[in-house]
């Protein structure tokens, strides 16, 4: 699956670079998200159904819930928004 992801966002890089280049954006606080949707077949060879740009985040059952929830938090886990423990943040202890 890594080299199916892989070999497709090569071959999309110029597309998106050159939508980034055109929106005048930093390069150092810019992402993106995107969807892969893999079928395995019985030999466990992966293929590529489609790749979602705008994946969506709702839910239609627990699983897909604890899914999506796990993904958002390591998707923004990698791009720095830093983890806020609200158990012990000031505004809980000036309420207390």
């Amino acid at each position: 699956m890594h080299d199916v992801i892989i070999k497709e966002l090569i071959t999309v890089e110029p597309p998106i670079m050159e939508g980034f280049d055109k929106s005048g954006k930093n390069s150092q606080c810019c992402f993106e998200l995107y969807g892969f949707d893999i079928m395995l077949d019985s030999d466990l060879k992966p293929w590529l159904l489609e790749v979602n740009i705008s994946p969506s985040f709702s839910s239609s059952s627990p699983f897909d819930k604890t899914v999506k929830t796990k993904l958002a938090c390591d998707f923004l886990t990698l791009v720095g928004v830093p983890i806020i423990d609200h158990s012990k943040s000031e505004f809980e202890e000036d309420v207390k």
